[in-house]
């Protein structure tokens, strides 16, 4: 009887060191490097939205043509096949667009829009502008920390099957390029606070 007793005392101590180590752990990792930030939380981050139907889409709307420019049109929906291929096929040839510029856009397309990230874990921002891209297109994201908190972002792209994903646009503002190709999609972006306590506010162009 007493060596049963001898081995339950000696079982419960144990379990209570492994919790006593399992509370102390997070603590010794509460500030992880911006990299390590960023492995450790990307397959947590929520999958972004799929891209839009052309033929049904209508609004303000980013054309994005091989010259690096950027043409903005308004459409109507079942137009935007035919007015993003002839935006794209005009540029192609040198030819000036004609197409005017959207007179009452959608709120924050094109404009700097704040967000946040989250606290030790990944926010998404509200979406920004519709953009038509074509094959090889990759769009760029700028953003800017608007805290003294450090944080890591990742922009919204689409890989070479058309598939919607995140991908890092570092832990420091600037400007960066994801891949998007043949795609009408808005843009958005997500921010993830180093500092796992508190929230940190950024500013990226919509």
């Amino acid at each position: 009887m007493q060596a049963r007793t001898r081995k339950f005392a000696l079982g419960v101590a144990v379990v209570a060191a492994t919790i006593s180590t399992l509370a102390i752990a997070p603590a010794a990792n509460a500030a992880p490097a911006p990299a390590a930030a960023i492995q450790a939380a990307t397959a947590d981050a929520a999958p972004p939205a799929v891209a839009l139907d052309p033929s049904t889409f209508s609004g303000p709307l980013v054309i994005a043509v091989p010259s690096g420019h950027e043409v903005v049109v308004n459409v109507k929906a079942g137009d935007a096949p035919k007015v993003i291929a002839d935006v794209q096929a005009a540029d192609r040839a040198g030819k000036t667009q004609t197409l005017g510029k959207v007179m009452a856009p959608m709120s924050g397309c094109g404009e700097t829009v704040r967000s946040v990230a989250g606290p030790g874990t990944w926010w998404t921002s509200v979406q920004g502008c519709a953009v038509a891209g074509y094959n090889g297109y990759n769009r760029q994201y700028h953003w800017e920390n608007g805290s003294d908190v450090e944080l890591c972002t990742n922009g919204r792209g689409y890989n070479s099957s058309h598939a919607a994903a995140w991908y890092s646009t570092g832990c420091s503002g600037g400007d960066y390029s994801v891949p998007w190709g043949n795609v009408l999609a808005y843009t958005q972006m997500q921010g993830f606070s180093l500092s796992g306590v508190t929230g940190a506010a950024y500013l990226w162009r919509a």
